[in-house]
C-alpha cells in the first residue's frame, strides 16, 4: 500500500478529499471506506439497552453475542441474557466498535469473546464464545470474518 499527499489549493479550509486507487473494489477497500467516515467517532464507553422495565448501561467489551430470536434482539453478556426489541443492524451501528462482526442474518460476535470456529454440517462453520455460547456462521459472512480475524 502507497500513501501520498497531494496538496489542493481548490479545496476549503478544513475540507479534506480523499481518493482509493486500486485494480478493482475489495473487502480490503470497503473496510478501508468505512474506517475513513469513521475515524474521529470514538466508540461509546457504554451502550444504553433497554428491555421491559430497565435501562442497563452495558459496556461493550462485556458483550459477547447478539443474537435476533423470533422479535427479541437478545445481548449477550458475561452477567445475563437482555432481551429488547430493535434491529441488529442498528445495534452493531450503535455499538460503533470494529470487534464487532455480523456472522449470519441473525447474530453478531464480539471476536475478543471468539474462542473457536469449528467446521459445521451446514458447510458454514460455528463459532465457540465465552461462557459456551455457540452460534452459526454462515457461509455468506465466513469471509468478512476470516478477513477480520486476518486469515
Amino acid at each position: 500500500m502507497e500513501i501520498h499527499f497531494q496538496q489542493n489549493t481548490q479545496l476549503n479550509d478544513g475540507d479534506i478529499e480523499i481518493t482509493l486507487s486500486a485494480k478493482e473494489r475489495s473487502l480490503e477497500i470497503d473496510e478501508l471506506i468505512a474506517y475513513l467516515k469513521n475515524y474521529q467517532s470514538m466508540p461509546p464507553a457504554v451502550v444504553p439497552i433497554k428491555s421491559d422495565d430497565h435501562v442497563y448501561l452495558v459496556q461493550p467489551e462485556n458483550i459477547i453475542l447478539i443474537d435476533v430470536s423470533g422479535n427479541d434482539l437478545n445481548v449477550y453478556t458475561k452477567e445475563k441474557v437482555i432481551p429488547t426489541k430493535g434491529r441488529l443492524y442498528a445495534l452493531i451501528d450503535r455499538l460503533n466498535n470494529p470487534d464487532f462482526v455480523q456472522v449470519s442474518k441473525h447474530a453478531a460476535v464480539n471476536i475478543n469473546h471468539l474462542q473457536s470456529l469449528e467446521a459445521s454440517f451446514t458447510g458454514g462453520m460455528t463459532a465457540i464464545l465465552t461462557d459456551k455460547l455457540k452460534t452459526d456462521i454462515s457461509r455468506k459472512y465466513l469471509n468478512v470474518l476470516e478477513h477480520r480475524l486476518g486469515l
